[in-house]
């Protein structure tokens, strides 16, 4: 099956805080080097949260671009965020698609997506389409998106009962990584933004899952200090590191099944759970290390969806068909799943009914609580 090799920094990857501010040249840079144009042309696409909850963006980024002669190939594309955005019909994606084609953007120039995930995958599926592909740049403004969106290989839009069902290659041409655009999102959105750090460090990097576990104070406060870290961390981290995201098949349906209403992140964090219990039953990972991984995710506020989605873990049969979209994806029936911390396994033929045994329980215990 395929595995998703992290940033081995084949495109530039850049850290700027206040990425638009007056004296900040790292993006303005950044787009001449993409583009290898000395005054770049770009399409902006933004999301309509993240602009509506930072005052003076617009004319903020309107102003940098002066300033540091870069061009705006056509008024900038606004689309409000979420998972709806992109399981729309393919509205909004060939609403960015025929602004790209109008402006003329082309090989020379830039794509500029401004968002979550959500928005980075749909102008990211635009700009694949458009004359066989043009250079797209991305800044993520969500903590998920930050750690792990971002650097995605693919866009996806959703299909009919099949989330990422429509895919393509999409690789950025360059990362800007803000963390102050973090501060546009809910509490909720940004602690379970954190589980995509925790779904990687659990597989991937050890010491790091174990730095997580102790900054669980830090990311229910938003210290923005811890934000930071584990940006720096989970770049650094992944350079070297083969990875597959467990928990996919089921974050991907339990999303599904609410009709794109449980947002992504927490989605995740249920899924992760979810995956650890079943490895535990299957002996390839130890009760310590589930113990580790999920206390983390409970204790910094990434399980809080879970009171709202317990009707969601009750439809054993429902659920399972995610099995179905990820062998469809992938091409196998194997899922990858947590062993030795810091390590993964493949499961080559997952077991439905010790599924539906780690649901019942995990499904009691959330009851519980």
């Amino acid at each position: 099956m395929p595995r998703r090799k992290k940033v081995e920094q084949a495109y530039p990857i850049r850290m700027a805080e206040d990425a638009f501010a007056e004296g900040n040249a790292e993006v303005a840079e950044l787009l001449r080097e993409v583009t290898g144009a000395e005054s770049p042309r770009v399409a902006l696409v933004a999301d309509a949260n993240v602009v509506q909850r930072t005052e003076g963006l617009g004319r903020k980024i309107g102003r940098y671009f002066q300033e540091n002669g870069i061009s705006l190939a056509a008024s900038p594309v606004v689309i409000q965020g979420g998972e709806k955005a992109k399981a729309d019909g393919f509205q909004n994606a060939l609403l960015v698609a025929r602004s790209i084609l109008s402006a003329r953007v082309g090989v020379g120039d830039a794509v500029v997506a401004l968002g979550g995930g959500t928005i980075l995958d749909i102008a990211g599926w635009a700009a694949a389409q458009v004359r066989g592909g043009v250079k797209i740049v991305r800044i993520p403004t969500t903590v998920a998106s930050m750690l792990d969106g971002a650097f995605a290989t693919t866009a996806a839009i959703d299909g009919p009962e099949a989330k990422d069902g429509f895919r393509v290659r999409s690789e950025p041409a360059a990362v800007v990584l803000d963390p102050l655009f973090a501060n546009t999102v809910l509490d909720g959105v940004w602690c379970a933004g954190f589980g995509e750090a925790v779904r990687y460090a659990a597989v991937c990097d050890a010491p790091f899952m174990k730095r997580l576990a102790k900054r669980v104070e830090g990311i229910k406060s938003r210290d923005p200090g811890v934000l930071r870290d584990t940006i720096s961390e989970c770049v650094a981290s992944r350079g070297g590191a083969q990875y597959v995201p467990f928990a996919q098949w089921c974050a991907a349906r339990l999303e599904e099944m609410s009709g794109y209403k449980l947002p992504h992140g927490y989605a995740v964090a249920i899924a992760i759970c979810v995956d650890c219990a079943y490895a535990v039953k299957k002996g390839y990972m130890k009760e310590g290390d589930q113990e580790l991984v999920c206390r983390t995710l409970a204790e910094c506020g990434a399980l809080d969806g879970l009171q709202h989605s317990q009707h969601l873990l009750s439809g054993n049969d429902r659920l399972m068909r995610g099995f179905d979209s990820w062998a469809l994806s992938t091409g196998s029936k194997a899922i990858p799943l947590p062993g030795a911390l810091g390590k993964s396994v493949m499961d080559d033929s997952p077991d439905s009914a010790a599924y539906a045994d780690v649901l019942a329980d995990f499904l009691e215990a959330s009851r519980a609580d």
